[in-house]
């Protein structure tokens, strides 16, 4: 009897295994249909759309310097070098030359650099003075 049962439980196993077949797709209503498919033409053009914004607001690498600027109001470069005093061949480097968004605190700052940072600047000496601006740490 045990053998039985056990033969008769794995028959129904297998039997629930076999893959149902789809519905056709003239069993759905056509509007359903093209709506769905319309959602997802839309979504993908979206998707397409903020990726290609994304590539387009990426600042290049070396944008501006210490020396002659090049960011507008409200932005400031990030380019800091540390120097020992007495030292002038003994210079750290620091920052990415880029301009980075004058902040308060986080909600000041763009998508791309969304926190807002206060971070050590130096001009050549042992001397320096912390300025916030926007990082994407």
């Amino acid at each position: 009897m045990k053998s039985i049962v056990s033969g008769f439980f794995l028959v129904l196993l297998a039997a629930s295994c076999h893959p149902q077949p789809k519905p056709p797709e003239t069993a759905y209503d056509p509007a359903l249909l093209e709506a769905a498919r319309e959602a997802a033409r839309e979504q993908e053009l979206e998707r397409q759309q903020q990726a290609q914004q994304a590539e387009q607001v990426q600042p290049v690498k070396g944008q501006c310097s210490r020396e002659e600027g090049g960011c507008p109001p409200g932005y400031f470069c990030w380019d800091s070098y540390f120097c020992k005093q007495g030292f002038t061949d003994q210079c750290t480097a620091s920052g990415d030359k880029r301009c980075h968004k004058l902040c308060d605190n986080d909600a000041d700052c763009p998508h791309r650099m969304p926190h807002c940072r206060a971070k050590p600047i130096f001009s050549g000496s042992e001397r320096g003075s912390e300025v916030k601006f926007c990082v994407a740490e």
